[in-house]
């Protein structure tokens, strides 16, 4: 009797219990994912023509096809099927099948019989990243695995319809983000290389020349349009410095595999245990291969190992617009290891202890996660109670004195990160709002740009300082004047903390709502509290 395939079992259990955060809870929430999404109901009114003369004179809409346009591009069909935290969801679950199917996609092309360390990979798809909401960056990586996978099958065809399609994966890959495009682009070069460095030990250097040519030739062809594109946009854009990492840091952050540690500390001891697994696997690969004493021609792969640790120990800076590039890469190294890792032929015993250990680590680490998405989820639910107050076409100033998010019972949500930076975006998803702290149309390659004459975080700063500091300040009464007409319709304050009850720009700001708005709703655990101008 034929055993049951338990690889593909398994893999499909490891998919469900990645998707299980999303679906377990009403919000998933996300640092900069509500912002995300509320800029893509702003472009789907515009593409309806609603609400126009409203947002004109706060947004315009960036003439340039730019890097980190993505995420809305696929959110703005999803919204006008679906309410917003079902849009959302939808789009986090195809994040996941993107990135777990191209994972599989590729290991099963560089070797059919290494597929099971897709199992491996999955874990690697909720991260730091994501949790932060820097979604387009998240689907670059994830395209990333489709755009190799793909180049690989098809390295040597010279059909059209499959050159047509690489380049559409290419073009997806510059819409998403460029730290994706700028990896696969260094993960084919290695390849290629690996492929030559074969083809001089089985033919003559002449010929693997010629080769490496014809072959890097049809790529470059079927990249191009995203290369222009990217090249448009790198001599276009300001490049800001970031201080480099120390050597120290970098390999501590590797081997404690931080870019995993997403919500809290607590995922820690789960979390080691991957680089410590992935680093025993890999050198137990060296020894496999070690002992065939050939190179083969996916070996290009540890050439790109070696520029992994290279690039991540001197990141370039700030690529593709985005700061905090150390972390953006930290992950890339050990999805590196493993990729090279599927060239290698393991015996059955490795199989399997590898997908028992991935879905053991999974489980441990759903185990401390979901009561963090819960109540994360239940905080921005109560947030989005408000939407019934507030009326479509309605001016929003944002006053969050939490961005750590606490229970009611005082409890820090998530000791690890900034989850409820744009919570209050959630209620511009939903209607059509000018919310205050829309901090992506503050950059000019989204989709969606604020005009400074308007822009809140300039327009109602004093001294210097705006709502975006701890605490918050805004010189709110004199918006109208400062935007020739414009005017604060209300004022939402979330968790508002004793902490900075007595604080003076607390006192600035009680001291003006007293004056020109009234208190119109408070939710029922009092972690929100709007105001209505008068």
């Amino acid at each position: 009797m034929k055993k049951p395939p338990y690889e593909p079992i398994l893999f499909t259990l490891l998919l469900l219990l990645a998707l299980l955060p999303i679906w377990s809870v009403t919000f998933f929430v996300t640092g900069d994912g509500p912002c995300h999404l509320y800029n893509s109901k702003i472009l789907l009114d515009w593409y309806r023509g609603e609400a126009l003369d409203f947002y004109k004179p706060f947004y315009f809409l960036n003439p340039n096809l730019d890097p980190n346009w993505l995420t809305n591009l696929i959110q703005v069909p999803l919204l006008m099927l679906f309410p917003a935290p079902v849009a959302e969801k939808l789009f986090f679950s195809l994040y996941i099948l993107l990135f777990a199917g191209g994972f599989r996609f590729l290991c099963r092309q560089i070797n059919p019989d290494a597929v099971f360390l897709s199992a491996l990979g999955i874990l690697f798809a909720w991260n730091h990243i994501v949790m932060m909401g820097f979604l387009n960056n998240s689907l670059s990586l994830a395209l990333w695995f489709w755009v190799l996978g793909y180049w690989w099958k098809w390295r040597r065809s010279t059909d059209y319809l499959s050159m047509l399609a690489l380049a559409l994966w290419f073009f997806a890959l510059y819409l998403a983000h460029p730290i994706g495009l700028f990896f696969a682009g260094l993960n084919i070069i290695a390849l290629a290389l690996g492929q030559f460095f074969q083809q001089v030990q089985q033919h003559t250097f002449r010929e693997a020349w010629q080769n490496l040519l014809q072959q890097g030739s049809k790529t470059l062809l079927v990249a191009l349009p995203g290369l222009i594109l990217f090249a448009h946009f790198i001599l276009k854009r300001d490049w800001l410095s970031e201080a480099s990492p120390s050597s120290s840091n970098v390999w501590g952050n590797l081997l404690r595999m931080t870019a995993l540690v997403n919500l809290s500390q607590q995922e820690a001891p789960f979390v080691m245990p991957i680089s410590i697994f992935c680093l025993l696997l890999f050198g137990y690969a060296v020894w496999l291969r070690w002992k065939e004493r050939r190179w083969l021609e996916a070996d290009g792969l540890l050439i790109f190992v070696v520029l992994a640790f290279a690039v991540i120990m001197n990141p370039p800076s700030s690529l593709s617009g985005g700061l905090e590039v150390p972390l953006r890469m930290v992950m890339i190294p050990f999805l590196a290891l493993i990729m090279w890792m599927a060239t290698v032929s393991f015996p059955q015993w490795v199989k399997q202890i590898s997908m028992g250990f991935a879905v053991l680590i999974m489980a441990a680490l759903l185990w401390v996660r979901l009561p963090i998405h819960r109540a994360a989820s239940d905080y921005a639910e109560e947030v989005y109670s408000l939407r019934y107050q507030i009326p479509d076409q309605s001016r929003v100033l944002v006053l969050n004195y939490d961005w750590d998010g606490h229970t009611p019972e005082g409890k820090k949500i998530a000791d690890k990160i900034w989850l409820f930076t744009h919570v209050d975006c959630y209620l511009g998803a939903q209607s059509s709002l000018v919310i205050s702290d829309n901090y992506e149309a503050n950059f000019w390659y989204f989709p969606t740009v604020a005009h400074w004459e308007t822009n809140m975080y300039t327009q109602t700063d004093k001294d210097g300082i705006n709502f975006d500091h701890r605490p918050p300040r805004a010189d709110i009464l004199s918006f109208q004047r400062r935007t020739q007409g414009q005017e604060i319709d209300y004022v939402l304050l979330l968790s508002p903390s004793p902490e900075y009850a007595q604080h003076s720009y607390t006192l600035e700001i009680m001291e003006q709502l007293n004056q020109a708005y009234i208190k119109v709703s408070t939710t029922e655990l009092g972690r929100a509290i709007l105001y209505k101008k008068r």
